[in-house]
């Protein structure tokens, strides 16, 4: 089914992978950012192909007790991305002491493992607000 590229368990596996290195850094948020009482990520997340639009959007106020890690997933279930990582907006937020910001990213994946030369469609639009004490 997936030809010459990658079969289905090695997709899983590489994704299997990318969820493990997330979560290699296990400093909780709180120690990293003692200065920050409140991180609240709204967010829409989109993909679209020829089989139709997926659409997801929500709220997620940040557990500061929790590990480091900023990502949201890719809706693509066939995507080879690791997802939207936000931690690098939330470092230079708290560098610049921004309150609020609002941006879109583009998944940085292949739309499927048998099409490694189709880039993913997948978007993420947010908002990311943050609190400080």
């Amino acid at each position: 089914m997936y030809g010459k590229h990658m079969t289905r368990a090695k997709l899983e596996k590489l994704k299997q992978e990318q969820r493990r290195m997330r979560y290699l850094d296990t400093r909780k948020i709180c120690d990293v950012f003692p200065n920050i009482e409140k991180i609240e990520i709204t967010y829409h997340l989109h993909h679209g192909s020829v089989f139709g639009n997926q659409d997801k959007e929500g709220t997620w106020n940040v557990n500061l007790q929790s590990q480091m890690c900023f990502v949201l997933d890719c809706l693509n279930r066939e995507c080879s991305s690791a997802g939207f990582d936000l931690k690098n907006e939330i470092y230079d937020m708290r560098r610049d002491n921004l309150t609020e910001k609002s941006d879109e990213m583009h998944c940085d994946g292949q739309e499927a493992p048998d099409h490694p030369e189709q880039r993913c469609s997948g978007t993420l639009h947010y908002t990311i607000k943050i609190t400080y004490r």
